[in-house]
């Protein structure tokens, strides 16, 4: 695909967050280069190690060691791509800032897509990626359309509108999302928090296989802990559902209650006692731990987020 050359003054921040990457890194960063060289003259790419158990950090020191626009950063323990992503937000300085995978599936080529619609005027642009092209295996399209829906429900996104790691945005919306102090980040959630719908676009975007060929390192667990950043930290679905259920919890057993009175006192029949109660309590105290399960859950967030020791576990970094 040939880029189209723009305006030679724009200059661009992007943010890639690794985990453990060490043989694909070299191919993104020459394929960044190359896109970022067609796309402007003033460009940084800020690599976010997620604490990788291999060799990335050093396959990305090596980097930039060779090119000092190639910044990178340490994490002293894995905190997921939410986290490492952020922080690279936190650093990026220039006009735009891009965020992108480092496994190659989402295209470095396609950058201009994004720069085109951010000079047009929006605020905030959004890869898409046809469902017939995406290349995740069925249980992350699955948690992907998951996560879509959650979005949508939880903060008002039009179904129609996708949601993808590859993204642009301008400085400014940057430097809301960098000053987030929580401990649980969700960058589309924060976005949609921070920019009218109008000010937004989708761009259709290509989709490959890993470039390494391996299994995807965003695992099921890690999926299922950035949803519930979503449900929990933006928004009160949860309570608000288990006040739902507890209520009809509640008159389903005062309509019981009436049921087993009238039977009792209209008919020859006994109510056997000890097995109807025993039912019933055991009913009613599930829900109760239910309700006090969510309770505590977010009881849970609040503690974390009033005693964690700093924004990004930071133990290495080389950024001028």
């Amino acid at each position: 695909m040939k880029l189209k050359v723009i305006d030679r003054t724009v200059s661009v921040s992007l943010v890639v967050p690794v985990y453990k990457s060490m043989s694909t890194l070299p191919e993104f960063y020459a394929r960044a280069q190359a896109a970022l060289e067609q796309t402007c003259d003033d460009w940084e790419i800020i690599l976010v190690d997620d604490a990788s158990p291999d060799q990335t950090w050093f396959e990305a020191l090596a980097l930039h060691e060779q090119d000092p626009r190639v910044k990178v950063i340490r994490f002293a323990r894995n905190k997921g791509q939410q986290h490492a992503t952020l922080c690279g937000i936190s650093y990026a300085c220039k006009r735009y800032v891009v965020t992108i995978d480092d496994d190659l599936q989402c295209f470095p080529e396609d950058l201009s897509l994004f720069i085109d619609q951010l000079q047009a005027g929006k605020h905030v642009v959004i890869g898409k990626i046809p469902m017939a092209e995406k290349q995740h295996s069925a249980w992350r399209n699955l948690a992907s359309w998951l996560n879509q829906k959650l979005v949508s429900k939880v903060l008002g996104k039009p179904t129609d509108f996708g949601l993808s790691s590859y993204r642009a945005m301008r400085q400014q919306v940057a430097k809301q999302l960098a000053r987030y102090q929580g401990s649980h980040p969700h960058i589309a959630a924060m976005l949609f928090n921070s920019v009218p719908l109008s000010m937004m676009a989708n761009v259709t975007i290509r989709h490959a296989p890993r470039a390494d060929g391996g299994p995807s390192t965003y695992t099921l667990g890690k999926m299922f802990k950035t949803l519930s950043f979503l449900i929990i930290n933006y928004s009160l679905l949860p309570l608000r559902y288990v006040v739902i259920w507890g209520f009809m919890v509640s008159a389903s057993s005062i309509f019981f209650a009436i049921f087993v009175l009238l039977r009792t006192l209209l008919t020859d029949h006994v109510v056997p006692g000890w097995a109807s109660l025993a039912i019933l309590v055991s009913f009613l105290t599930g829900n109760i731990l239910l309700a006090l399960g969510v309770q505590g859950e977010y009881l849970g967030r609040l503690v974390e987020n009033a005693t964690h020791l700093s924004q990004f576990p930071i133990i290495e970094e080389h950024v001028d």
